[in-house]
């Protein structure tokens, strides 16, 4: 009878050896559980702010379209802003926070030694615009360009590969 109680002190617990590695592993995978949602949070800030731009340029044209006027538009890359213009003070559609930024494609970033600082938009009652390309540089380093094509109305979103 006494071997028999001996067994089952010993066989019913954990040694701390083994509990000491359940909450390393438990500790680790906590780790990866943190930034992995980190990194989603992150991707889901930079598609939130993708489609208030796309948004945000797709009210432009409606608005052109249902008031029958031309609706003029400035993409700011200094500011990071996206303002309406004409008939008085400019209307901000849009800021972008801090670590985005609006910036010219790299193809045409400087003319004759100026860097560029503005786009303009023009955004026309038949639902047509200018042509116009600019590029939405996001905190991971990814860029999203927007292309307003001239005679389409359509307002392309790339995803753009940098080599």
């Amino acid at each position: 009878m006494a071997t028999c109680r001996r067994m089952r002190k010993h066989s019913a617990g954990f040694t701390l050896l083994e509990l000491l590695i359940v909450l390393a592993l438990v500790g680790i995978g906590a780790v990866f559980a943190i930034a992995s949602v980190d990194r989603l949070a992150s991707r889901i800030d930079e598609r939130r702010w993708s489609d208030l731009t796309q948004q945000s340029l797709t009210k432009l044209r409606n608005k052109a379209v249902m008031s029958g006027v031309t609706v003029k538009a400035v993409v700011n890359f200094e500011g990071g802003e996206l303002l309406q213009i004409g008939g008085g003070e400019p209307q901000k559609i849009m800021v972008l926070p801090t670590r985005f930024h609006f910036v010219p494609p790299s193809h045409v970033s400087w003319v004759e030694g100026a860097q560029i600082r503005r786009t303009f938009l023009y955004f026309y009652p038949d639902g047509t615009f200018d042509e116009a390309i600019f590029d939405l540089v996001m905190p991971s380093e990814g860029r999203r360009r927007y292309r307003l094509a001239r005679f389409s109305g359509k307002i392309e979103r790339t995803n753009v590969i940098q080599l």
